[in-house]
């Protein structure tokens, strides 16, 4: 973002008395609290909802989420002259979560099931027509051709580099996971697009540490931009793993954000089967499968290599933590 993007702010009635650079926004100070200036890729329904979920998080108590601000002209999204669009957020004082900090991760964990109680809409909601996740189910078959497809096409390349020889090498015992967690998923009838439908819950989409604010013992919650209708628990599954990869899977920490959370939102016998499966699938595998694809093939960074090694380091702690879920 650059500077000649601080002219949308002449689009708001707001008193600015200073401005600096957050990654990729413009914070301004106003009399009223700090506010954000930043690119905004999704339509004007999207930012709708975002406000809605906002708004019900807001009527249980909890205040400090980044609702966006309208403009003069009472729209969401507002544009320049190359029709970039660009949103104003209320935004808040605070570092984001340490990762390295126990106490961090687990208020972190008990700061999204307090979320998710919170994050409620009825079936008949207006939104959920455009902004429902795919079913698990779907989603898994998906993934599961797509990493077939990789397999096939780096099988049939001649001149095979380390990453490609290394990757056919493990393909087997990850995609049996894979495979493993696609059965699963299609032999309960409580993850397909009908149940989906009916699911009053909505994720935030996107909750890692870089969009949890820490402020002493107050939490601020950012960027709403991915909300949808999904399990709940996919939120905690994603932050689960993204945490317990930098820990080498350690399940004591695990088992404890497990904890953290069911005291505050419990779990359901169904979204406890489907956070073992989403822990099931090696989903790291696939994510690096499809860098590599989407990647300059004719030379291959070493780093793929370098990330393919780790992964493989970490599988026997993943698959032990792993099999504590399943019991």
């Amino acid at each position: 973002m650059n500077d000649r993007a601080l002219k949308i702010l002449e689009q708001y009635d707001l008193e600015i008395l200073s401005t600096r650079r957050g990654r990729g926004s413009y914070i301004c100070e106003t009399p009223q609290g700090l506010r954000i200036l930043c690119d905004y890729t999704g339509s004007e329904n999207k930012a709708l909802f975002q406000n809605c979920i906002m708004e019900k998080i807001r009527e249980g108590g909890y205040e400090k989420v980044d609702k966006i601000l309208p403009n003069r002209e009472g729209a969401l999204i507002s544009r320049d002259w190359e029709q970039n669009k660009y949103v104003v957020k209320e935004w808040y004082v605070g570092r984001e979560c340490d990762t390295s900090n126990e106490n961090e991760i687990l208020a972190a964990v008990t700061n999204l099931a307090r979320l998710h109680r919170l994050m409620q809409l009825g079936e008949d909601c207006e939104f959920r027509k455009n902004f429902t996740a795919t079913a698990p189910t779907e989603e898994i078959r998906a993934q599961n051709a797509e990493l077939r497809k990789i397999r096939t096409f780096i099988r049939k390349k001649n001149a095979k580099q380390d990453f490609e020889r290394l990757f056919l090498n493990y393909f087997s015992q990850y995609y049996e996971q894979a495979a493993e967690a696609e059965q699963k998923a299609d032999a309960l009838s409580e993850y397909g697009n009908a149940a989906l439908q009916k699911y009053p819950g909505v994720c935030h989409g996107d909750y890692n540490h870089h969009h949890v604010l820490m402020s002493g013992y107050d939490i601020a919650t950012t960027n709403f931009e991915c909300c949808r209708f999904d399990y709940q628990i996919n939120d905690l599954y994603r932050f689960m793993r993204k945490i317990l990869e930098k820990h080498d899977w350690n399940q004591r920490l695990g088992m404890r954000m497990l904890e953290y959370y069911a005291q505050v939102r419990p779990i359901p016998r169904q979204e406890r089967q489907l956070l073992y499966i989403r822990m099931l699938y090696p989903e790291k595998f696939r994510k690096l499968a499809n860098h590599y694809y989407g990647s300059n093939k004719a030379w291959v960074s070493g780093r793929f290599l370098e990330k393919l090694e780790n992964l493989n380091r970490q599988e026997e702690q993943k698959n032990k933590f792993v099999r504590l879920l399943e019991k």
